[in-house]
């Protein structure tokens, strides 16, 4: 019955009509296009706010470590461990072997040297 119903305030009226138009396809479509556009934009900022940082960490990082070899080892040449022997006999991948006519470190037999004879009794 009607008489059970409570009358519409104004307020609230005019805040239910603006919120819930009916809406037509073209313009749900075009609503999420713009949705779309604005969230790839967004992406697309961040990744490149992303991959700037990245490049000053790196630039930070090369720039430590020229100053810091530069301080430390002023008469030295730079020589990577991994470029390849000048000789014919070289070999490449072996290690830091023959770099700078160092011997490769022997190894000394343990089996002599025990360890029970230094213990408190």
């Amino acid at each position: 019955p009607l008489l059970n119903l409570k009358p519409v305030e104004e307020g609230r009226k005019a805040k239910e009509d603006s919120g819930n138009k009916p809406m037509s396809k073209k313009e749900m479509i075009a609503q999420q296009r713009e949705y779309k556009k604005k969230k790839a934009l967004k992406k697309a900022q961040r990744i490149k706010e992303l991959e700037q940082e990245r490049e000053d960490q790196k630039v930070k990082w090369q720039q430590f470590n020229n100053r810091a070899y530069s301080k430390n080892k002023k008469g030295q040449v730079k020589r990577s461990i991994f470029a390849s022997p000048e000789s014919v006999t070289g070999k490449v991948g072996v290690g830091t072997c023959g770099i700078a006519d160092k011997p490769m470190t022997q190894y000394q037999d343990t089996s002599k040297y025990n360890v029970r004879h230094l213990m408190p009794q």
